[in-house]
This record gives structure tokens, sequence and C-alpha cells, in this order.
């Protein structure tokens, strides 16, 4: 059996935190800061909950199946009940396991809600590991190796406007937040009862998350901002697709957001068992956008989903 973890990254960055949080802690106590010693030991027990957390989400792979996790409730699925199993490259060019339960409908699903898994499906970061570790147990053939990505011909034009949006309007909300954050995490160092002073580092540390996933979110929108010409489309400095390898439009419009998704293969052949690598573009749902997929794109007599 191979285990990994669906959120590396994001586990990696929480253990570092809680470490840098109990090493400062200890030198707060030994400069008898007793008031800051405390708040991080509370933030250093709050950040262990989400390494907790973040550990527990995991992906194993078997001879029996795959099997995706949190703490003890474990999603078992044999390897002959698996719909569609393949590679995803998405904008930033990392590679991705996915797997569908049912068919075309959840893989469109999956665009929309990776990297969270659910009833349609699971998606994992591909590593070496894992990718041995699914040519070795799964009994039909998985060709998870990515094609080579393609490099743009000629200058593209990037949509600034689109990209700058969610910036102007996260990044001083961030901002926003982790100063609420300082000043209660200052005011929680004063305080002697230790329920009132656990309060106040528990909404800092809520604040603080919030404030990292809106700059994420804001860098996300920065180094994937379309980019465009005749010959092809980008997403940043990330993954570009000639027109000519663009076979499948999708767009999925919701009350929260909407998005254009450009995939290389066509719908029925990535939702299906032993899939070849695709490649896909998750960009702004702009009049932009589908304008210059209309003009451009020699398959865009398709049309497009919705």
């Amino acid at each position: 059996m191979v285990r990994v973890l669906r959120y590396p990254r994001l586990s990696a960055a929480s253990c570092a935190l809680a470490i840098a949080c109990a090493l400062a802690r200890d030198l707060c106590k030994g400069a008898g800061l007793d008031g800051l010693s405390r708040v991080l030991l509370f933030a250093t027990g709050l950040l262990l909950a989400l390494c907790f957390v973040l550990l527990s989400c995991r992906f194993f792979v078997d001879g029996q199946g795959v099997g995706v996790g949190f703490l003890l409730r474990v999603r078992r699925t044999p390897w002959s009940d698996l719909a569609a199993l393949g590679a995803l490259c998405c904008n930033s060019r990392r590679v991705y396991l996915y797997g569908l339960y049912r068919g075309r409908a959840d893989f469109l699903q999956m665009l929309h809600s990776a990297p969270v898994c659910g009833e349609w499906g699971f998606v994992a970061p591909l590593s070496r590991r894992l990718a041995a570790a699914v040519q070795t147990y799964c009994p039909y053939g998985v060709d998870l190796t990515p094609p080579p990505c393609r490099r743009p011909k000629g200058r593209l034009r990037p949509l600034w406007h689109q990209a700058a949006l969610y910036p102007a309007l996260m990044l001083p909300t961030a901002l926003i937040a982790f100063l609420t954050a300082a000043l209660m995490l200052l005011r929680a160092a004063g305080q002697e009862p230790l329920s009132l002073a656990f309060g106040l580092t528990a909404a800092a540390f809520g604040l603080c998350l919030a404030g990292a996933m809106l700059v994420n979110r804001a860098g996300v929108a920065l180094m994937t901002c379309p980019r465009i010409s005749e010959e092809g489309v980008g997403a940043g400095r990330g993954l570009y697709l000639p027109w000519e390898d663009v076979r499948f439009a999708f767009v999925r419009r919701m009350p929260q957001g909407s998005g254009l998704f450009l995939l290389s293969q066509e719908l029925p052949d990535v939702a299906r068992r032993g899939a070849p690598p695709v490649f896909c573009l998750s960009l702004p749902d702009t009049s932009t956008l589908l304008l210059a997929y209309l003009t451009y794109c020699p398959h865009a007599d398709q049309g497009i989903d919705v």
C-alpha cells in the first residue's frame, strides 16, 4: 500500500509555522514575556490542530483499489468501479491524478471543485511514487506521463484588467484581516483570564487564515493572468495551449463564480478508464476569452458546453 498526502504543501507550511511558534514561545518565556508566550502557546496548539487535520487528508493505492480518507472516514473504491482514471495538467503545469466514480458529468464537476474530493471522484498530486504505485497495482493500463508543454511562438497579450480585479479587492481586505488579527493578539497578550486570551487568539488565528486565503487567491489571479494571441492561449507563465490543440470548451456558471475551461482532449476521451493525459486551462469567464475561442480555435464549431 502506498499512502500520499492530498495537500502536501499546505501540510508542510502548517508544520513549519507550528515549529516557528513553538520556538518563539520558548524565546519569549526566557525573556520574561509571559503574556506573549501564552499567546504563542495557544497559537502553537491551534497550528498543531490544523496540521493534524491536513495530515489526516490522505490518499492511498493498493492492489484492491484506491482510497480517499479523512480521519477514520475512508472511502474505498475497487479498480473495477472507477469510471475514469488519468493524469491532468492544470494552469501551473502541476500534474494531478484524477479518478471519477460515474462519468462525463463528474469530470466537469471535478474541474470546478478540485482540489477538493467529493461524491464525483478524487484529485491527488501525482508524484513519482504515486505514479509507480498506480502502474504497479492498476489492472488496466493508465498513461500517467504528461506530454511535453508547448511554448508560445509569438507574443501573447495579457488581459491585465481581469487579473487586477481580484488583487484590487482581496489584498486590502487581507491587509485589514492581518491588522485586526495583530491587534487581537496584542490584546490577548495583556489579558489575565485564560478563556478570554484563548478566545482572542483563536479569533486572530481565523482572521489570519482568511487573510492568507485572500492573498493566495490574489496571487493565483496574478500568476495565471490569461494571455491570448491568434496562435494560442495561456495562463500567465504557466500552461500554454495552441488553439488547434483545444478540443473542448466548457463554461461553468454558478452564483459563487464562473470559469471557462479549455481541454486538450474531447470529453469522452478523458472521462473513461485509461484516459490519455489531458491539459486543462482554467480561465475567467469573460467575453474577450469567449470571443477569442470562437474566432481562433478551429474546433469552435462544436460550440461551448454550459
